[in-house]
């Protein structure tokens, strides 16, 4: 293996790590911040989310758990999108420069 080679190598992993913060640190941001915030409304004020909704037998807090978990939902898939589209080209083209 070449030194240019080696150079190209660490260029593309360091490229790699720059996409994969800048891809995974706001994923993580909004998944973590309304699950924390859930968690804290249900240990230190949970009579908020055992409200009934209307005269139904629904709950503020199952209808904002179900919420959150289709968040959660959508955050995975914007993650695999932004993967495929970010991430896996620069892994391709470092597997391609290493097998040469």
């Amino acid at each position: 293996m070449s030194i240019a080679s080696i150079k190209k190598i660490k260029k593309l992993f360091s490229d790699l790590q720059k996409a994969r913060r800048e891809v995974v640190l706001p994923l993580i941001t909004l998944t973590v911040a309304p699950y924390f915030g859930f968690i804290g409304v249900i240990a230190f004020n949970p009579n908020l989310f055992s409200k009934l909704v209307g005269s139904g037998s629904l709950s503020i807090g199952i209808i904002l758990g179900f919420i959150l978990i289709l968040h959660i939902f959508l955050v995975t898939l914007t993650y695999s999108y932004l993967a495929n589209k970010k991430l896996e080209p620069i892994i391709r083209k470092l597997i391609k420069t290493q097998s040469m």
